[in-house]
């Protein structure tokens, strides 16, 4: 009997052993999926609009200071006034001239000349747009204007006679800027609108006129 109970220990340790052994518990855990990214639309920038700078026209005696008119017309020229744009008539038989004058965005006429005479001229200044522009260039052709262009600066003259006296017309386009001289010839009329042309550059530096 005491052989049997020796042999049955070592068999009774291992099953309490065994019976000790921790279970591992079986992972109910789900991997959490990693979100994707959401993709981000960038609003476009929007495109700024262009700014146009407006043209800056000077008073008449900054246009055409009164000893230069005096040199190149009379001693006793003085400035008239100032007539508005929708007013002014002029002295060509070129209707869009005084249809464009009417509506441009800002001018500026000045007339000048000998009091209690028939001694006078026209100074005008004008911020025409492209249409306008292409329109008076086109009447100004067909009417028999000789046109030159010299840089940026496109010229149409035209010399004439009426009941009184000789006529000249000188017509500058250049950037969004029309200079007209009403005047006695196109000799005369040439040198005033190129003084006029001058003092538009000083007064807008940046428009490249």
């Amino acid at each position: 009997m005491k052989h049997i109970h020796a042999l049955a220990l070592p068999f009774i340790l291992v099953g309490a052993l065994a019976a000790c052994v921790p279970v591992v518990p079986e992972s109910t855990a789900t991997a959490s999926a990693t979100p994707s990214p959401t993709a981000t639309i960038a609003s476009p920038t929007p495109t700024p609009t262009p700014t146009v700078e407006p043209l800056s026209i000077p008073d008449c005696l900054t246009l055409l200071p009164l000893a230069v008119a005096r040199d190149n017309f009379s001693a006793s020229t003085e400035l008239l006034g100032e007539p508005a744009a929708s007013d002014f008539q002029g002295r060509e038989d070129v209707a869009t001239i005084r249809v464009v004058l009417s509506n441009a965005s800002s001018s500026r006429v000045c007339y000048w000349g000998v009091p209690n005479s028939d001694g006078l001229f026209f100074v005008t200044v004008a911020f025409i747009n492209p249409g306008q522009r292409a329109a008076l260039e086109s009447d100004l052709a067909a009417a028999g204007y000789a046109q030159t262009t010299t840089g940026t600066v496109t010229a149409y003259e035209l010399d004439g006679m009426n009941e009184v006296s000789s006529l000249g017309f000188t017509h500058l386009f250049t950037g969004d800027a029309w200079i007209h001289v009403d005047g006695s010839s196109i000799a005369f009329s040439g040198v005033i609108a190129a003084q006029v042309l001058d003092a538009m550059r000083a007064a807008n530096p940046t428009l490249g006129l």
